[in-house]
């Protein structure tokens, strides 16, 4: 099957890179609307195969391109919105969209919403492996451990996403800024500090299972599996 077209409309250009990311990294197709150009029109163009609308949107609500959606299109609607409230919620799903999510999200969330939603209106379901393997290290990212020469550790949240990055990179080099978008979460975007506490802790995690030099710090560019 083609790759499927997801159109991420959001007026904030951080989450709206980092979305897209995400979701590419599952070999979706990704369009980017400028949030004040009429979305409509450009989904009639682009003819996307889910569409991801922000609320706060500069020229018309999400309400409001939602409803002009739905006129015309059965198309799928992700909402996401920094309104926490359960009536903002309630009005977004009355109005025609078929999920909600509150803002700031992690993205592998957002990516399951997004692959949960393609799955039920198109019966597209790859679903590879939670396996990532390199050089005898093994990730098991489900249930957040890796394994070497027989032995095993738990990673925790944030070890598991790194690893999964760097073993997804396959030897090349996995920028400071590609692992901090990896460690992204609810509470806050993480900065360059909280990026070298996590691969220090990593590091320490593998090399208690005998994995110690797999994560090679490149100098002025980031991370690597060696």
């Amino acid at each position: 099957m083609a790759s499927l077209k997801v159109m991420i409309v959001e007026d904030d250009p951080v989450i709206r890179g980092l979305a897209a990311e995400a979701l590419e990294r599952w070999d979706l197709a990704v369009c980017l609307p400028e949030p004040d150009e009429d979305i409509l029109a450009y989904a009639a163009r682009e003819d996307p195969q889910l569409v991801v609308l922000d609320v706060g949107l500069p020229k018309l609500d999400g309400y409001e391109w939602c409803a002009r959606i739905r006129a015309v299109s059965r198309v799928p609607i992700l909402f996401v919105s920094a309104r926490a409230e359960s009536s903002a919620a309630v009005r977004a799903l009355a109005q025609g969209g078929d999920d909600w999510l509150t803002k700031p999200f992690e993205l592998e969330l957002f990516a399951a919403k997004v692959r949960a939603l393609l799955r039920r209106a198109y019966s597209w379901a790859p679903e590879p492996s939670p396996l990532l393997e390199r050089a005898g290290l093994v990730l098991d990212y489900e249930r957040r451990s890796a394994s070497f020469a027989g032995s095993s550790v738990e990673l925790g949240k944030n070890g598991s996403a790194l690893l999964k990055r760097l073993l997804e990179r396959d030897g090349r080099v996995a920028t400071r800024d590609e692992l901090m978008d990896a460690l992204w979460s609810e509470e806050a975007f993480v900065d360059d500090n909280t990026l070298t506490v996590n691969v220090t802790r990593l590091k320490k995690d593998l090399a208690t299972i005998g994995a110690e030099g797999m994560v090679e710090t490149v100098r002025g560019s980031g991370y690597r599996i060696a």
